[in-house]
């Protein structure tokens, strides 16, 4: 396996290394260290996970924490029998992997290769302008279902109003002929007018007969 190189300015032409964890079996990192046949284990030391600012350390821990990544990808493709592509890229842009026979053409194959050049050379300012391109879409579909939520609950809070008027209506217009029907008839009187009596007359006519009168000689 390659040594790690200095960093450059612009990253070098890809080249994509395979490993094979077999060749680093016996390489392990310094936490993961312990003394086999001593009585007690020695506790492992905590490490801070930050970056490294000094170049040299940063560039043994990158050696021994990849090797130690690529032997664990070996370790599960053969004890599970799982397929498993790894990519390592250091900041030097050296591009390590470790693939199953069936990924193989993913680092292999041109496309493969392309794919992955494309990704190296996407600049941090381009992915942060997609990252708030994608927070912005996302707000905006949530303003956009918000307004629809709130449009949906004004047109359910208008039927309901409308549906207890139309209740109300009709509640009145029930009430209003169950009065009618049951309305009392009234007496109707015309004023001023006189009653005449048809006792002794035929019908309210005066009789045709006329009474004698006897007139003295």
């Amino acid at each position: 396996m390659s040594e790690v190189q200095e960093p450059k300015s612009e990253p070098q032409a890809e080249q994509i290394i395979q490993s094979n964890p077999q060749d680093d079996i016996d390489d392990e990192d310094d936490d993961s260290k312990s003394n086999v046949g001593s009585s007690a284990k020695r506790e492992r030391r905590k490490i801070e996970i930050k970056f490294i600012q000094d170049k040299s350390r940063r560039h043994i821990t990158f050696s021994k924490r990849k090797a130690g990544i690529m032997k664990k990808a070996y370790e599960l493709s053969v004890l599970t029998g799982t397929q498993v592509l790894l990519l390592v890229v250091s900041e030097t842009g050296l591009v390590y992997t470790f693939t199953t026979p069936k990924l193989q053409p993913l680092v292999t194959k041109a496309e493969g290769k392309n794919l992955i050049q494309a990704c190296l050379n996407a600049s941090d300012e381009q992915s942060a302008d997609d990252d708030e391109a994608q927070a912005q879409a996302q707000a905006q579909a949530q303003a956009q279902a918000q307004a629809q939520a709130q449009a949906q609950a004004q047109a359910q809070a208008q039927a309901q109003a409308q549906a207890q008027a139309q209740a109300q209506a009709q509640a009145q217009a029930q009430a209003q002929v169950h009065q009618q029907n049951f309305q009392q008839p009234q007496d109707i009187h015309y004023g001023n007018q006189q009653g005449y009596a048809t006792g002794p007359m035929n019908n309210g006519y005066i009789p045709t007969e006329q009474p004698n009168y006897n007139y003295g000689d």
